[in-house]
């Protein structure tokens, strides 16, 4: 199966369950916990705790996911990736074990076709019932059945106060050929004879961190199985990036290498080769997936990691021979390749490699400075007769010019020198343990005293956009210095600016500022004590300090930011309104393209209430109000009215901003001059933070008309496949439910009949077949659904055989045949028999060898065409 065939009989397979199919959350998510979604479950939690209403009782997935924590070993292990996509499907209080456990059997065995006798299982040590349904329902016997402890069979192991429970799980077995031999091996072995399938979760409980257990309000099912690695066993590959996709982008990174690099390089000849080339192709495909959600390289956050992706491959490259940027021209490749999976990849293929592109030319510059450093460096170190480079120094040069240690140990060997490793591992130990600022050089351990060095800045921003200013201070790795030149990263701070730093839930804003020979972009503005501080990159020229400058904040994105903040302050004074006087600020933040509120309330906000929130605040904006700002007395603006954040800390004198008849808060933040500047609020979800608190997901202004916009054409799209105007979309859902619920009651019918049907007494009466046994018979009434579900009770009691069935019920000719797994090889063919049957009835159909179904032709003939299934057989069987 290639890869997009197991992502579509995935969820075929449980949409044909009942189960809804829902698409991928973004991989790059608002949790405050992880940068990235990490499991297929992590969209469903606050559903799986009841504080919000699933999409469906049975739900099924594909999600993007990334983990960062095995990335050294990217490349050399096999199955190891940063992006990955998990298959999973859910259960909101419908099934439970039972019915988990028997679709993932079914799934595995009848449609992966993965022979029964390679899978072992495994349990949590006191679940009995997992274990019993595994021996007594499914037929897996015990000595292939293990009990494992927390480490193994709990999820997650380490405790929190999510959805937790025990789990069973899949394992496939390689044979006693591969691994360690002993003959206590097994799925908690170290060695690689088993692989871990598939995961199947029983939420159950919340878990204090004393261990209590609290059960959840209703039990239910996580499941998750690894794409990749089960797309690797499915096609006999070694390593997951072999597979069918994952390996044109490969192909094209030789490629490049061959047609621009002129180096004679292929997959399979050289182990260091193969690594570099998987290591390029698992970060090009996370650096596609990253930014198809809109991120771009910065100094934090999910920018960050993509960023260090990036640079991470290029020195790969550089292994391989690379002469320039390359993996921006991978990215096509991805979308291609995974493009009917993720629509996205190919929406924003054009935004994705022009920003891979351009952060690959900036880090071959700074690359390029980083040896000539180097080179500064051996030539010192030669003229003081020292024959070791400093441990702190190599880390600059990975850090800042981003020279990887193993080139620098390289280089330095070709002069006699060495590297101090342990140096570098303590400087590399301190740099995990700086802030965000760090990444461009304002260190924490630094940043206190180059703050108290500094004269406060004045913000100028409330009234203007630009305007001149003087450099007071540049700031890189902590510490003060005299110039920065072109394409490095620093931190310019001025004695005035219109930028606002970074606070009270408001980003920081981005622009450029340009002096008489330079210019620099601006890409992120941060308080520094009382002075603020400009993170960015000099794009041209060499900035120093005292250097005359007009700084230029972004104005349509300074404008967004208006917009959101007012917007913010409406939504507050609403949710007030129309939840309870209860609600206070617990936490926002307003960028240009949305705004997320947080607030206290014990329970969900209603969709009625959500209604009323946001009908209030548009009122509000098409009133268009004055936005009055004014300082005042503290205690002045709190007699009348204003509200504060709790626990935060105010000056005597505070600013406030007044919405007449609407809102009055305490806030330093930037706001409209009239509500009316707003233009609209559309209200995006509304969801659990954590106990106790509340989350509003919104935009306004332009974003506003771009979530309206796309809602229209999803509405248009629904329509068109709905084939209905948009006004009657509801009831031609309504009366499609209407259909599941009338075809689930016939199966559920159908399944009844086949239980009146006794089957021991159809496999006592088989035929045999030149030394097989075959069942042939009529079932009067029968529809297909039921016809499936005997064949299988009908193999699996006879173990080895075949079955051909046909039903007749309403008036119509029904065919279904099977065979046992062993027969394959010597020739039975489920596929060929049910056509030949069929063709004898005046029918058609056929499928695959193992199992396939028919219909057509004349009932009155089902007799005779059963009749000659044998002969049928039997000739299949001398071929």
């Amino acid at each position: 199966m290639k890869c997009q065939e197991i992502r579509d009989s995935f969820l075929d397979f449980f949409e044909e369950r009942g189960h809804l199919i829902m698409p991928s959350a973004p991989l790059v998510t608002d949790d405050p916990t992880t940068l990235f979604t990490v499991a297929g479950m992590q969209p469903y939690i606050a559903a799986f705790r009841g504080e919000e209403r699933p999409p469906a009782p049975r739900v099924v997935s594909n999600q993007k996911c990334a983990r960062m924590g095995d990335l050294e070993r990217v490349g050399r292990s096999a199955t190891h990736h940063t992006f990955f996509e998990m298959l999973g499907n859910f259960s909101f209080g419908d099934y439970f074990k039972e019915g988990a456990i028997e679709f993932a059997w079914e799934y595995v065995v009848d449609v992966l076709g993965i022979p029964r006798d390679d899978l072992w299982i495994t349990v949590f040590e006191d679940d009995d019932q997992a274990e019993e349904i595994w021996h007594k329902d499914i037929g897996v016997p015990f000595e292939r059945i293990v009990r494992l402890g927390r480490s193994e069979n709990w999820w997650p192991e380490e405790r929190w106060e999510g959805p937790c429970g025990p789990c069973t799980e899949i394992h496939l077995d390689f044979g006693p050929g591969v691994g360690c031999g002993e003959a206590t091996c097994g799925p908690a072995c170290d060695c690689n004879r088993f692989v871990e399938l598939w995961n199947l979760v029983f939420q159950m409980y919340t878990e204090a961190p004393d261990g209590t257990l609290t059960e959840l309000p209703s039990p239910g099912v996580d499941t998750g199985m690894g794409f990749e690695r089960l797309a690797m066993i499915l096609q006999d590959k070694q390593f997951s990036t072999e597979t069918d996709e994952m390996w044109q982008i490969i192909e094209r990174t030789v490629q490049i290498a061959r047609e621009d690099w002129g180096r004679d390089i292929s997959y399979g000849r050289d182990p260091d080769v193969d690594v570099a080339l998987r290591v390029i192709c698992d970060h090009a495909r996370g650096a596609a997936m990253i930014t198809a959600d809109g991120v771009a390289p910065t100094n934090e956050g999910a920018g960050y990691v993509l960023r260090r992706f990036l640079r991470r491959a290029y020195r790969f490259g550089l292994e391989l021979g690379a002469s320039g940027p390359f993996m921006h021209r991978l990215l096509p490749t991805v979308a291609e390749v995974m493009g009917q999976a993720y629509p996205e990849l190919r929406a924003r293929q054009e935004f994705s490699v022009g920003v891979v592109r351009r952060e690959e030319e900036q880090f071959a510059t700074t690359l390029a400075q980083g040896m000539e450093r180097l080179r500064g460096v051996i030539e010192m170190l030669q003229k003081k007769g020292s024959t070791q480079i400093p441990g702190e120094e190599a880390f600059r040069l990975y850090d800042t010019f981003g020279l990887p240690r193993e080139m620098t140990v390289e280089i330095a060997g070709d002069y006699g020198l060495t590297v101090d490793q342990d140096g570098f591992d303590a400087a590399m130990a301190r740099q995990r343990e700086r802030s965000r600022a760090a990444v461009v050089g304002l260190a924490v351990h630094g940043a206190s005293s180059v703050a108290a060095k500094l004269e406060p800045t004045q913000f100028a921003g409330y009234d203007a956009t630009s305007g001149p200013a003087t450099v007071q201070a540049i700031v890189v790795e902590g510490e003060l210095v005299d110039e920065l030149a072109q394409g490095a990263e620093g931190a310019l701070v001025l004695d005035v600016t219109p930028f606002y730093a970074e606070r009270g839930g408001q980003v920081g804003d981005v622009g450029e500022m340009v002096g008489e020979s330079f210019r620099f972009e601006v890409t992120d503005t941060q308080p520094l004590g009382e002075a603020v501080a400009h993170l960015g990159r000099v794009a041209e020229g060499t900035v120093t300090v005292g250097a005359s400058v007009t700084a230029s904040v972004d104005e349509d994105r300074r404008a967004a930011i208006r917009r959101h903040h007012t917007a913010t302050h409406l939504l507050h004074a609403a949710l007030r309104q129309v939840v309870g006087e209860h609600v206070k600020q617990a936490g926002s933040l307003v960028g240009p393209e949305r705004l997320r509120f947080d607030f206290s309330h014990h329970e969900a906000v209603s969709h009625d209430e959500l209604v009323q929130v946001e009908e209030m605040v548009n009122r509000w904006i098409v009133e268009d109000l004055p936005v009055d700002i004014e300082f005042m007395d503290l205690d002045k603006a709190l007699d009348e009215g204003a509200m504060a954040l709790f626990g935060e800390k105010y000056a005597e004198s505070v600013r406030t901003v007044r919405v007449a008849g609407a809102s009055f808060e305490l806030c330093g933040g930037v706001h409209c001059r009239r509500t009316g500047e707003i233009g609209s609020l559309r209200v995006l979800s509304e969801s659990s933070v954590a106990a106790g608190t509340r989350r509003i997901e919104a935009v306004a202004g332009l974003p506003a008309v771009r979530h309206s916009r796309a809602a229209d054409e999803a509405l248009s799209a629904v329509a068109r496949a709905l084939n209905c105007p948009i006004e009657e979309i509801v009831e031609r859902v309504d009366a499609q439910r209407r259909r599941i619920r009338d075809l689930e009651r016939e199966v559920e019918q159908a399944r009844q009949m086949s239980a009146s049907v006794n089957v021991p007494d159809l496999v006592a009466a088989a035929e045999e077949v030149a030394g097989v046994r075959l069942v042939a018979r009529r079932i009067s009434g029968g529809d297909r659904e039921m016809l499936k579900s005997l064949a299988d009770e009908i193999i699996e009691r006879l173990g080895s055989g075949v079955t051909v069935l046909a039903g007749d019920a309403d008036g119509k000719v029904a065919l279904v045949a099977k065979v046992s797994d062993d027969l394959i090889e010597r020739g039975a063919h489920a596929g060929n028999l049910v056509k030949g049957v069929a063709e004898a009835a005046g029918g058609g159909g056929g499928g695959a060898p193992r199992f396939a179904q028919a219909g057509g032709g004349d009932v009155a003939k089902i007799d005779e065409a059963i009749a000659a299934a044998s002969a049928i057989f039997a000739g299949q069987l001398e071929g």
